[in-house]
């Protein structure tokens, strides 16, 4: 499965169309990713108007709503785009699970959780999955104490709850944004952590994830501009 991941879109309404769908081509893309923040403070009929343009590149979407996104931007549904905020869908033998919004920031966001209630949706979306099911997180917030919760001056800001789960369930990867300057692809423990850096300056990651055998899975991934 070829993955196209890409975040902080912060969109008026207009988004590289001619960029994806040249990547899509070249690269063989069977899915692609929305890691939150399509808007800045938008209303859910502008984050709907961002997706009907994904929408039309007619290759399946996964999204989930930013910090920056109306609350009530959790359930738009096009005929390619499907929504994946507290969420579980399985595509492929690989379960998906979505967390969008973030943990607290220092100033005013419209769409923001506790880390106690993360932790809960995320918990709640889990057990419903099965036990064994290889995992891919989307979560908009990065982990805690990670290469891709680092603000200007190296202070992390990432999720606590979504560090535990990663480090509770072993996901293959997460990919996750927010944090424009912490553009990274690293590692915690055994899962792939990739913050693809802000859509609005051009950037996406290629996710390339292989089956080698039952639930034994090869992930890389690279960054890639439009």
């Amino acid at each position: 499965m070829n993955i196209l991941a890409v975040t902080d879109i912060h969109s008026s309404g207009r988004i590289n169309q001619t960029g994806l769908s040249e990547i899509i081509a070249q690269e063989n893309i069977d899915l692609l990713i929305i890691a939150g923040d399509l808007t800045t403070w938008g209303t859910v009929k502008l984050v709907e108007k961002i997706l009907e343009k994904f929408n039309a590149l007619e290759i399946p979407v996964l999204y989930i709503p930013g910090n920056m996104d109306a609350p009530k931007s959790t359930e738009i549904k096009l005929t390619n785009v499907t929504p994946l905020h507290n969420k579980a869908i399985e595509l492929s033998g690989i379960t998906f699970i979505g967390i969008g919004g973030s943990n607290p920031t220092p100033f005013p966001c419209p769409n923001i959780f506790s880390e106690e209630e993360i932790n809960q949706m995320l918990e709640t979306v889990k057990q419903s999955t099965e036990e064994k099911a290889p995992i891919i997180l989307v979560s908009h917030a990065p982990p805690k104490n990670s290469e891709a919760d680092k603000v200007r001056g190296g202070h992390h800001v990432g999720s606590v709850a979504v560090r535990d789960f990663i480090e509770k369930y072993n996901p293959l990867a997460v990919i996750c944004g927010h944090i424009h300057e912490s553009k990274s692809i690293s590692e915690i423990e055994k899962t792939l952590c990739v913050n693809p850096g802000p859509m609005a300056h051009n950037s996406g990651a290629l996710l390339k994830v292989i089956k080698e055998k039952a639930n034994k899975y090869q992930i890389t991934a690279r960054f890639i501009e439009f």
